[in-house]
């Protein structure tokens, strides 16, 4: 009988629309502003600002905070 698991990797992935690397959404995602699809460095910026994120905050990417939007 064959396992069935239950938490697979994602295999859903995108390139950064800044740096270009290439992520898994879940380790990054899409800014609420600018649309953007960005990598977590991108989008968050930080650990805190992904724990805030993952609380429930807007994501906001790093550009669109420092614009004061």
């Amino acid at each position: 009988m064959r396992k069935v698991k239950v938490f697979m990797p994602s295999e859903i992935a995108t390139d950064c629309d800044l740096c270009g690397i290439r992520f898994h959404l879940n380790a990054g995602g899409a800014c609420v502003k600018c649309r953007r699809a960005l990598c977590a460095r991108h989008l968050h910026g930080s650990w805190l600002r992904r724990l805030l994120v993952d609380l429930g905050a807007a994501p906001l990417c790093v550009e669109c905070r420092a614009r004061g939007n």
